[in-house]
């Protein structure tokens, strides 16, 4: 399928960094398909969809939407021609106006405008709330109308910015999942920024990691996950014990002197048939809800935490298996 975005060797700094916040940043997405941005705090989440969508000015490179350059050397689409959606953190909307008066605002057709506005709010299922204001909703709500909104002028791009950040936990589980089915509904190309790995699993199609203004990988779902490249990526994901050679000498595992390893404090097993062991003594075993979290010591004092459905006392078989070891160049 042809690409939707194409993005070359962008660059992007501000007078008080001492170094590019987007630096020489190379990607393309298809069509219709959700990409996920994720990154620290600081990596140039947020500055990369402003560039794409126009509301930041590229040093360097070139942005190309739908086979149309909006961004290069000579040329400079605004914001309010490149048909991109916009669905911010803190929602924007128009407080001193209705639901279906924050719907409308962007629709250009005024013939065409009350059946948009009536598809829409049943796509986000907040038909009925037409006349209500902002201060009258919930943030659940207030974060439908702000996509409805968004969703009104048809756009060719939607860009959500941490879209969940403001809800509770049981409320972004449930409006995550909707979210989902209104983009795949809409057949809208769409970009979130997100700093909750879960959120991108559970949305994206594909998953760009950003570090210092760099894509540091990008991939299906699947790719990320299972076959990170980086430290980084693979602690993003999941938290990792990071071994040292001295540390991995005790499971009797062999070490390459240009590699480094680690393994998620999920994958640990306490089964004895496997790959590489050690029998070490439980200092700790806390309940954490749904799973215990236990420490262990190595003979050279390092502090080991892995998970367990049950909790463990006494000495145990602890260890991995070949397969949950992840590898990385030094």
């Amino acid at each position: 399928m042809e690409a939707f975005i194409t993005i070359k060797s962008l660059k992007k700094s501000f007078k008080n960094s001492k170094k590019p916040v987007i630096n020489d940043v190379n990607f393309s997405l298809k069509k219709g398909s959700i990409t996920a941005i994720i990154g620290e705090s600081g990596s140039g989440k947020t500055t990369l969809t402003r560039l794409i969508s126009g509301l930041e000015t590229p040093d360097a490179g070139s942005i190309e939407l739908n086979s149309k350059v909006v961004n290069d050397e000579t040329t400079f689409i605004p914001v309010e021609k490149r048909k991109v959606g916009m669905v911010f953190q803190d929602y924007a909307l128009f407080p001193h106006l209705t639901v279906a008066q924050n719907v409308s605002y962007g629709i250009a057709n005024k013939k065409d405008k009350k059946q948009r506005v009536f598809e829409v709010l049943q796509l986000v299922d907040l038909v009925g709330f037409e006349d209500r204001y902002p201060h009258q909703l919930s943030g659940g709500q207030q974060q439908r109308v702000a996509l409805a909104r968004a969703l009104a002028p048809k756009p060719e791009l939607l860009i959500l910015d941490e879209p969940f950040s403001n809800l509770d936990v049981v409320l972004k589980l449930q409006l995550r999942n909707e979210i989902f089915t209104i983009l795949k509904t809409e057949g809208v190309t769409s970009i979130f920024v997100t700093h909750d790995t879960q959120d991108a699993i559970a949305i994206a199609d594909t998953i760009i990691v950003l570090k210092d203004g760099k894509i540091v990988q990008q991939g299906s779902v699947d790719t990320m996950y299972n076959h990170p490249k980086t430290k980084y990526v693979a602690a993003l994901f999941n938290p990792i014990h990071l071994f040292s050679e001295e540390d991995l000498s005790f499971f009797n595992f062999k070490t390459s002197k240009d590699k480094t390893y680690a393994i998620r404090i999920r994958d640990f097993s306490i089964d004895s048939t496997a790959d590489y062991t050690i029998k070490t003594k439980i200092t700790r075993s806390i309940f954490l809800g749904n799973h215990y979290m236990n420490v262990v010591m190595l003979p050279n004092n390092t502090a080991i935490n892995f998970h367990t459905e049950q909790e463990l006392h006494g000495k145990v078989n602890v260890g991995f298996f070949k397969t949950a070891i992840l590898e990385f160049d030094i």
